[in-house]
């Protein structure tokens, strides 16, 4: 398909050409997909602020070449360091909610309740942004809200506490993503990225040695065991997959950057809920889990009501919503 010039919010021309951009997304998902996989199999060996900062130091460095090809070594120049300190602060504790929850609730659950994202990021457009939110597309957030409910079953005596951490990891998620898109008329998306990767390279380095020096001894739940659990020497079996994570993360930003570069996020942005079919078929094929009927339910409410305000979010406006970058980045 011939590519066709669009106009961005900033009025610059950018490509559109939705169709590669749908396959560079559901690639980049289907390799994230992975990550989590490695991620809930370490998780009862080692600690998360431990493998977040493995996973930090190997993707810096990819991700720093990535900023030399994508917008040169300049760009990591900024005027607004505090502001890209408190989007690494709101993306580590979102992926730190995440990590915490896949350790103790199924992978399946976890993805589709970390997708009530998009719908926090537009309701969180009206406070902090001054979008205006019709009828409709409130409505629309309502009804994923909904599907949560399903999900969770709060009172019918199965809640389980760690399934609001994809909750907590959605809402920081959202909220990094408001930031976002004020510092992405400036600064460039891999520039960000680099960020973020050094950043939490530091904050887990912190954690771990916080931990180790208060003497916290690890807890039963397997959240909080996650959490609290000290550092070990890896094999070189389980190092290789902790630095794959860093591989991963790298490789998994650079396709999700250039779907989202080169064509139209209201076209290609629902397809980032191909990550939970990824989540039901890897759950199956490595632990032999299939999702309850309530889990199915509930995501499907989540996963209409999604695609609803993404749909709406292109009615209202005719202007292309790439340069606002992606919904959702593990």
């Amino acid at each position: 398909m011939t590519d066709v010039a669009k106009s961005d919010l900033q009025g610059v021309s950018v490509t559109d050409n939705s169709p590669l951009g749908i396959f560079y997304l559901c690639a980049g998902l289907f390799i994230f997909s992975f990550q989590d996989v490695i991620i809930k199999e370490l998780s009862d060996t080692y600690p998360v602020h431990q493998l977040v900062f493995i996973r930090g130091l190997v993707a810096a460095p990819l991700l720093f070449l990535l900023v030399h090809f994508d917008s040169g070594f300049a760009s990591l120049k900024t005027k607004k360091y505090g502001q890209h300190a408190l989007r690494i602060l709101l993306m580590f504790c979102s992926y730190l909610s995440f990590y915490l929850a896949i350790a103790a609730i199924p992978l399946t659950t976890a993805v589709s309740l970390y997708f009530t994202a998009p719908l926090m990021i537009t309701a969180l457009a009206v406070p902090i942004l001054g979008e205006k939110v019709g009828i409709r597309r409130l409505l629309g957030i309502v009804a994923g809200f909904g599907g949560v409910m399903v999900m969770l079953r709060p009172g019918a005596g199965v809640f389980e506490p760690a399934a609001l951490l994809p909750i907590i990891s959605a809402f920081t998620y959202a909220a990094s993503q408001m930031l976002s898109r004020k510092l992405g008329s400036a600064d460039s998306a891999s520039m960000m990225a680099f960020y973020i990767a050094i950043g939490f390279t530091y904050i887990g380095g912190v954690m771990g040695l916080g931990i180790h020096l208060a003497g916290i001894e690890p807890a039963s739940h397997p959240s909080l065991n996650f959490l609290l659990q000290p550092w070990k020497m890896p094999s070189g079996l389980e190092f290789a997959m902790i630095a794959i994570i860093g591989v991963i993360s790298a490789m998994g930003f650079f396709l999700l950057s250039q779907a989202y570069r080169i064509g139209v996020a209201s076209t290609v942005a629902p397809f980032e809920y191909t990550a939970m079919l990824w989540a039901v078929i890897l759950s199956y094929l490595v632990w032999g889990t299939t999702p309850d009927v309530f889990t199915i339910v509930g995501a499907l409410i989540i996963v209409a009501s999604g695609v609803y305000v993404l749909r709406r979010e292109r009615v209202r406006t005719s202007r292309p919503l790439a340069a606002k970058g992606p919904y959702r980045s593990r």
